[in-house]
């Protein structure tokens, strides 16, 4: 069962983006359960369709690809309040990879399940209209950021973005998301305090 706490930051969360109503949330409260990952393991891997959406309620994870060479690419990172998915479209394989770096409480849905809220409840359908656009406009933000500043106006804005996300993970992790070595973050951050 689904402690009332996390409930009601499920459901601030979602009511910030678009309000449910009742008979909405009384569906969503009989179809959520708990899933919890230990640092290190999968919330989704890469060629997996898409089984659930998840909220976080604690705990960080990354979303990273492959590359050809096996080296890994982190794009983003989830913190609480964030909403978590593999992939868009569950017609197709996801292209990355969503692994906890710390202990993660999520509330999840599985995907059927949100498919059919969907099309039941006209405004479930637009608040995940709402999410889904929030996180391309995110994400377009991003790209240009990372294309159009130094490194260093980019370790600001991850910073930003995150605080305090780099005292609670690997900096290699954090390296990665910049797309800049180890050694490359250790002397932006010496010249940044």
């Amino acid at each position: 069962m689904i402690e009332y706490e996390h409930m009601y930051q499920l459901k601030n969360t979602i009511d910030s983006l678009y309000p449910l109503g009742k008979e909405c949330w009384t569906e969503i409260e009989t179809s959520v359960y708990y899933k919890k990952l230990n640092k290190k393991e999968y919330f989704s891997r890469e060629d997996q369709f898409i089984k659930e959406l998840g909220f976080a309620c604690k705990g960080i994870m990354r979303l990273f690809y492959l590359s050809e060479n096996g080296g890994e690419h982190n794009k983003h990172f989830f913190i609480e309040n964030d909403f978590v998915a593999a992939s868009i479209d569950p017609d197709k394989k996801s292209i990355s990879s969503i692994q906890a770096l710390a202990s993660v409480t999520l509330i999840c849905i599985s995907y059927p399940k949100c498919l059919e809220l969907i099309d039941r409840f006209n405004q479930f359908n637009r608040f995940i209209q709402k999410l889904t656009l929030d996180c391309l406009s995110q994400k377009q933000q991003k790209e240009m950021q990372f294309l159009s500043n130094t490194a260093v106006d980019n370790y600001k804005y991850f910073k930003k973005k995150f605080p305090d996300l780099e005292n609670k993970i690997s900096h290699y992790h954090v390296a990665s998301y910049l797309g800049i070595t180890p050694t490359q973050l250790s002397r932006i951050r010496k010249c940044t305090k």
